[in-house]
């Protein structure tokens, strides 16, 4: 199965998931930041999921950093007082994570937002949040 045409093509399965766990805060931490204002990523999500995504991680220089997804993940918590939080990443770059990070679902770059993807999701917020 391959990923269907369009970038956010697979945003209403994600959605659809997450509204299990309304509880759960969608922070940004893609290179879409970096081209879009937090307005204009709410704009894609559908109008009733939009006050869900409440920030962007910041952006870290990466020359040189290893890991830097992660270093901005960690900043944002800091940031904003909830370094004590768990957090969970849904990313294709591993090597933008440590290795064996136990907060990143990784995302298959040719399916994206997959069965699999969802099934990984629930197990690790299942815990957490339960609807």
């Amino acid at each position: 199965m391959n990923r269907a045409s369009g970038v956010f093509s697979l945003l209403p399965h994600f959605e659809q998931v997450m509204r299990d766990y309304p509880g759960v805060d969608i922070v940004v931490s893609s290179t879409w930041r970096e081209a879009y204002s937090i307005e204009e990523l709410r704009s894609v999500f559908s109008e009733d999921f939009r006050s869900r995504l409440v920030d962007v991680t910041p952006i870290v220089a990466s020359a040189g950093k290893p890991h830097v997804r992660e270093i901005e993940i960690l900043s944002w918590l800091r940031e904003t007082g909830r370094e004590y939080e768990a957090w969970l990443a849904l990313d294709d770059s591993p090597w933008l994570f440590s290795p064996n990070c136990q907060n990143l679902i990784l995302v298959d770059t040719n399916v994206g937002f997959s069965v699999r993807t969802e099934q990984a999701l629930r197990k690790l917020l299942d815990p957490y949040w339960q609807s």
